[in-house]
């Protein structure tokens, strides 16, 4: 990619802020929630030692929000279901979402093989839509990632018109929604899939705390040991006022990180789908059987108190 050949050489620095102030008061109201899987959720931006920088664009082309959020908490969800400590297989990674064909978001490894590493992708990209958001600012750009203030590696997210050819090297990954989406009113005439329940209610969020909630709680959920079954799990992303949390239905620990995935991504899914942002409500069906409930809810609730308003799950 043409933008690597010069990360040794020039870029306009621009360095893409921190936003972990606030963590610890989130913490602790997660902790009166009993958010076992939460209380030490880390920061969706990563440690100190990881950087982002961002090329400056001379003819910027303007790239629809709600596709990108849609688009990254698909590819964030897809990629969270596999070792979030590993690499990812190809020097160079396109990801296609075929909902959004005009997009592309390419990852490149400068140093590590054969990959960059899977977290490098969730905290760069957490960072890049929180500047983006924060700046108002969604374009098509490249990206310089650093670690310990030293290039190692690049994400970029590139539009092309119908009449181009995908110009692309390395592996292409072709990205499908984490489980099989279902109304509350669809039969549930199937039972060998997930499905969902959804129901909105209470108070009305924008799209961006609804999404850079459900980026920041995919980052933290990415990093569940696999095998782990829990009754909660709560994330989100300081600043932004949407907290996703979710729970075992029933008595017994069964929320694992796939389930937590999929939840994570369908309410985000669900409301950019109907372009409605009040906090919603979702039951995760296995088997025809509900398994876990939650959704995401407003943080700090807009009434005075939390009165149980984090946790949407009923027993």
């Amino acid at each position: 990619m043409i933008f690597l050949l010069g990360l040794s050489l020039f870029w306009l620095i621009i360095a893409i802020p921190s936003s972990s102030n606030g963590d610890q008061e989130v913490k602790s109201v997660l902790s009166a929630h009993n958010a076992s899987l939460a209380t030490n959720n880390p920061l969706p931006i990563g440690p100190a030692e990881f950087d982002v920088r961002f090329f400056f664009t001379p003819r910027p082309q303007l790239v629809d929000r709600k596709q990108i959020f849609d688009f990254v908490t698909n590819m964030l969800a897809a990629e969270a279901l596999k070792d979030f400590k590993g690499l990812l297989p190809g020097k160079t990674m396109s990801f296609f979402d075929p909902r959004y064909p005009h997009v592309i978001i390419v990852a490149n490894s400068l140093v590590y093989s054969p990959g960059m590493p899977r977290s490098h992708l969730f905290w760069g990209m957490a960072r890049i839509i929180d500047h983006m958001t924060k700046t108002s600012l969604f374009i098509a750009s490249s990206f310089a990632l650093l670690w310990e203030g030293r290039p190692a590696g690049g994400l970029s997210i590139t539009l092309h018109t119908p009449d181009q050819e995908h110009k692309h090297t390395g592996t292409t990954v072709l990205l499908r929604p984490p489980g099989r989406q279902q109304n509350a009113t669809a039969a549930s005439d199937a039972s060998d899939f997930t499905t969902f329940e959804h129901k909105f209610h209470g108070s009305l969020l924008s799209v961006e705390d609804v999404c850079m909630g459900a980026i920041g709680a995919l980052v933290q959920a990415a990093q569940i040991p696999y095998r782990t079954a829990e009754y909660a799990f709560v994330g989100g992303f300081v600043p932004y006022h949407a907290v996703q949390s979710w729970s075992s239905f029933g008595g017994e620990p069964v929320l694992d990180r796939e389930m937590v995935v999929k939840g994570v991504y369908e309410s985000t899914r669900y409301a950019i789908a109907h372009d409605d942002f009040h906090e919603l409500n979702v039951r995760i069906l296995e088997m025809g059987l509900v398994f876990a409930e939650g959704g995401y809810v407003r943080y700090p609730p807009l009434l005075s108190g939390l009165d149980g308003r984090v946790n949407t799950s009923t027993s």
